[in-house]
């Protein structure tokens, strides 16, 4: 089968520049990622080869999470690698679409994208059920024990930010457990418990954050949960603390 390219033009704010280059690399066809500021300044050329997502997430959505600190609107071109021949399609239900896909997820698979889905529509209720009652999350901001402390955890979370977008991108599973690459996107609009017990009041900015976790199960319950991230990220985009330092020799 041939192939040709195509060539999209998107614009996009920079509080969301994170989240849509995600979006658009786990379409699987996009080949070349070109980002231009306000001013049609290049300041970003992204090639993306199949098989290398993964080793893309952390050095390279660092770079654009800054980017999109600095300034408010950007430009996305966008190549993408098309067939140039029809694929062949077998009409089937919508029901039978929905247990095709679940088909292909493994069990634990299924429980990350039901987490997902219940995070963004802030079911917290359903969200515990994944967890075993002696379930321990551990993070940069410290380790929660037990699922009730880990739901206060979450609450305070949800209360914070508004407009949340938050996904997957990549997904591996071994034995009963499984690690991920995730990105988070969400505004200040509630009070923020930091790190060092004080709260930070609204602020109104967006945040956007890539990182891992790798979760362990236990008779199908979430028993560990540990995620990884950098938290000078979310110190930079909410203000506390400068976006460049200067040292002195």
């Amino acid at each position: 089968m041939s192939t040709t390219t195509s060539t999209e033009t998107i614009d996009v704010k920079g509080g969301h520049l994170v989240s849509k280059v995600k979006e658009l690399i786990h379409e699987g066809n996009v080949r070349r990622i070109v980002v231009k500021d306000s001013d049609g300044v290049q300041v970003l050329d992204m090639p993306v080869s199949v098989g290398v997502i993964g080793l893309l997430v952390a050095p390279t959505m660092t770079a654009i999470g800054t980017l999109g600190a600095l300034a408010a609107d950007y430009t996305i071109e966008v190549e993408r690698e098309l067939a140039t021949t029809e694929p062949i399609v077998t009409p089937v239900s919508t029901s039978q679409g929905v247990d095709r896909e679940a088909d292909e997820m493994s069990g634990y698979e299924q429980l990350l994208e039901n987490y997902v889905e219940w995070y963004k529509a802030r079911d917290l209720d359903a969200i515990m059920e994944l967890y075993a009652e002696d379930a321990v999350q551990g993070m940069p901001e410290g380790t929660f024990e037990g699922r009730s402390t880990i739901r206060d955890r979450l609450a305070k979370e949800l209360d914070a930010f508004s407009d949340i977008d938050w996904g997957y991108v990549s997904y591996v599973e071994q034995g009963d457990a499984f690690a991920d690459e995730w990105y988070f996107a969400g505004t200040h609009t509630g009070p923020f418990q930091l790190p060092d017990g004080t709260t930070l009041a609204p602020t109104g900015k967006r945040v956007e954050l890539h990182g891992m976790e790798l979760v362990k199960l236990r008779d199908g319950k979430i028993v560990v949960d540990n995620l990884y991230y950098d938290n000078l990220v979310i110190a930079v985009q909410l203000g506390l603390v400068p976006e460049t330092v200067t040292t002195s020799a």
